[in-house]
């Protein structure tokens, strides 16, 4: 019985509690300047000119272009620089086989490379 009186208690003390709130009440002219700072939004344009810009398909299109002639441009300088890259010369190769056998760089394995197929 005791318990059922502690927490009938309780109850109303929180219900006693709710008694004293009041209404809140906003400053003065609140609804003013907040209709006032609404209105300014509206007025300025909420995405930055630049945004904007970046948006515009015309502006993706050209930028796209712009990067698709510069890798074409690229890839042709590129290949223009391999056609001309000079070949190694006779006399190159000889030398190059004259280090070789000096420094006895020459490679040899353990397994039967040579033609006859051994």
């Amino acid at each position: 019985m005791e318990e059922i009186n502690k927490k009938e208690a309780f109850i109303n003390d929180a219900f006693n509690s709710i008694n004293g709130i009041a209404r809140a009440e906003a400053p003065p002219f609140f609804y003013t300047r907040l209709q006032a700072r609404l209105q300014r939004q509206e007025e300025s344009p909420s995405v930055p000119w630049f945004i904007g810009l970046l948006t515009k398909p015309v502006f993706s299109v050209a930028t796209l272009s712009l990067f698709v002639l510069l890798n074409l441009l690229a890839i042709k300088s590129m290949s223009k620089e391999r056609k001309e890259m000079p070949t190694t010369s006779p006399s190159a190769d000889a030398s190059l086989k004259n280090f070789e056998q000096e420094y006895d760089l020459s490679v040899s394995t353990l397994y039967g490379d040579n033609k006859n197929g051994e």
